[in-house]
């Protein structure tokens, strides 16, 4: 049987003079560990080109990377560390609108929870340390293959149903994360200070955002590995 296909976005950076796309290999290795055939998709480009690399796609994964840009969700950026990339921003919007349009599956992955939250309208918080009241290391320090905090699971949520328990062990590489959920999103998962790690869009049949990065530590964490596994499966 074909192993679906699973499009993942990158990062698109300018430095040096140099234009790049990057994406971290784990996203790779994970997606074929449960069974797909991982597409590397640019954020830039033309729309035509954009639409004719997700229509080869069964599932996609919006990976992690540079902040949103505030002006996305009627804001000005408030914090020096806030880092932008408008070019990437529009890329992903316009890889969202054709995923949506073929009802692909959809999983969100740090930047990726917070790309979809924008997208239907939702908004960030620009600097955790800055806006939360919060003692928890939300952007950890290496070594990455560990865990950081709690995930408090929302009961009788999907994700409930899927790990079969009420807290989970997550990792932890951001800065910012959702501040207004968007509409039709509902919670499946917070931090015990409150930031949301986990959503999910009931309307559509797998739509989901985790804060934490799964593919880093799947191996050493159960529940992450079940993330994944509902997805695959899904697709």
């Amino acid at each position: 049987m074909k192993k679906p296909i699973i499009g993942l976005t990158t990062m698109y950076e300018l430095r040096d003079e140099n234009d790049r796309i990057i994406l971290n290999h784990s996203y790779l290795d994970t997606i074929r560990q449960f069974g797909g055939t991982p597409l590397i998709l640019p954020t830039e480009g033309k729309a035509e080109d954009l639409k004719a690399l997700v229509e080869l796609c069964d599932g996609l994964v919006l990976t992690g990377g540079a902040d949103v840009h505030p002006s996305r969700y009627g804001e000005q950026i408030r914090y020096e560390n806030v880092s932008t990339n408008p070019t990437q921003d529009a890329g992903e919007r316009l890889i969202c609108d054709y995923a949506l349009a073929q009802n692909l599956h959809i999983l969100g992955i740090c930047r990726g929870i917070q790309t979809m939250n924008v997208y239907f309208g939702g908004t960030l918080y620009q600097d955790i340390p800055s806006q939360i009241d919060t003692t928890v290391q939300h952007s950890m320090a290496p070594p990455k293959h560990r865990t950081e905090h709690e995930c408090i699971v929302v009961p009788g949520t999907p994700l409930h149903q899927l790990v079969g328990t009420d807290v989970f062990q997550v990792n932890s590489h951001h800065h910012q994360s959702i501040k207004d959920l968007a509409p039709g999103f509902e919670v499946m998962g917070r931090c015990g200070d409150g930031v949301i790690e986990a959503i999910y869009y009931p309307s559509k049949p797998f739509l989901w955002g985790v804060q934490w990065h799964p593919e880093r530590i799947w191996d050493i964490e159960p529940s992450s590995a079940q993330v994944f596994e509902a997805f695959m499966q899904a697709v």
